[in-house]
């Protein structure tokens, strides 16, 4: 790894953030890199094996996806199949 990826660990024993100075639960997702997660992982508070999970992408809508919404909104269309009369 080039950069210090953070990845999620599981919390499975509660622990003092000395970061943020709040109490983190067992169950929680605790967001860490990996020489954070060697100190948590040596104190018992997150899982030996656990090996992270990715931190959850945030969802940006582009103006191209914006553009495509509008082509395929069920408008008018250039081919009209109805009869005429």
């Amino acid at each position: 790894m080039a950069k210090s990826e953070v990845l999620n660990y599981t919390v499975i024993s509660a622990f003092n953030d000395k970061e943020t100075e709040t109490l983190i639960e067992p169950g929680t997702l605790y967001p860490a890199d990996q020489k954070r997660a060697n100190v948590l992982r040596a104190a018992g508070v997150i899982a030996e094996d656990d090996e992270g999970q990715a931190l959850p992408k945030q969802a940006k809508s582009t103006d191209s996806e914006k553009d495509k919404e509008k082509d395929n909104s069920g408008g008018d269309s250039d081919a009209d199949d109805t009869p005429k009369s």
